[in-house]
């Protein structure tokens, strides 16, 4: 037979089991709430006909504009996993500055040896820009549109 103060103990963990699947379930439904995942409930209004109010429930995802979650504008990288590129011989320098391994310093020669040269050919073109070498060039082209080869 068990002793009471284990019989105590097993209530106290079982206690404790059920309030960390609460707060479990809790945090899942807020965090895919407000997140976006999940549109919000319909129907509660007050009278009918009435809407809920927004301050209450974030707009859909469907309305909000292209941003990242951070209610940001999307960077490069994000851009690239939708499957977007930049055009290196038309790209402004802030855009090319958000390319990985790219600082504001070699996004401006990137700028400068494309006015040089009118426009780039080929990636390796790119090995011509001082702080560019073979490693970065290799990292920065998965972001890059194909370059035309007139």
């Amino acid at each position: 037979m068990k002793s009471r103060e284990s019989r105590g103990n097993a209530g106290k963990r079982r206690g404790y089991l059920l309030l960390s699947l609460i707060l479990l379930v809790w945090n899942t439904f807020a965090t895919a709430f407000h997140g976006g995942f999940l549109s919000p409930p319909t129907g509660l209004g007050g009278a009918e006909g009435t809407s809920v109010s927004t301050a209450v429930f974030p707009p859909s995802a469907s309305s909000l504009p292209p941003e990242s979650p951070r209610n940001g504008p999307l960077s490069i990288r994000q851009k690239y996993l939708l499957g977007k590129r930049i055009d290196i011989n038309k790209a402004p320098l802030a855009e090319i500055s958000e390319l990985p391994g790219i600082s504001d310093k070699v996004a401006a020669a990137v700028v400068e040896e494309r006015e040089r040269l009118g426009r780039f050919r080929s990636p390796e073109d790119l090995l011509s820009v001082k702080g560019i070498k073979e490693k970065r060039l290799q990292k920065i082209l998965p972001f890059l549109e194909n370059i035309p080869n007139n």
